[in-house]
């Protein structure tokens, strides 16, 4: 059974190119994407009592380790991103990125367990599918 190790891998890869080139308010907006296609894929199979629950776990979590996640909840579709968005340009950048980092590979882990892998391989596409563009690429800036 894979471990938290092979989720952080995919993630990296995911990562690869982009890792540590995005603002605060850039990190929020993918991994708000991120959780949004992950809750998208795995509600086909657990629907919402479930998944909540799952993803509440993993927040609970993820706001033990990282305490300034605490603004994100879980609702019946999704998780809120909208209060930490406010909050993050006060969190570091390098913090805020280990912080959702965290919680896709734990999510990633737990719906894992959960589900005998069953679901990972399909999980892992989604992730693959958000592509991600640092300001500078897109002629912006941050």
């Amino acid at each position: 059974m894979p471990e938290r190790s092979f989720h952080s891998e995919v993630v990296g890869a995911w990562r690869d190119g982009w890792a540590g080139h995005l603002s605060q308010q850039e990190l929020v907006d993918v991994f708000e994407r991120v959780l949004a296609t992950l809750w998208c894929r795995a509600h086909l199979s657990l629907g919402d009592i479930t998944l909540m629950a799952i993803v509440d776990r993993v927040l609970h979590e993820g706001v033990r380790v990282y305490p300034h996640l605490a603004p994100l909840k879980v609702e019946a579709s999704g998780t809120d991103f909208g209060a930490l968005r406010e909050a993050a340009p006060r969190v570091a950048v390098a913090l805020l990125e280990e912080s959702l980092v965290f919680l896709v590979v734990e999510l990633l882990r737990v719906l894992g367990v959960l589900t005998g892998e069953i679901l990972t391989p399909g999980l892992h596409a989604e992730l693959r599918k958000v592509q991600v563009r640092p300001a500078d690429e897109r002629g912006g800036s941050s």
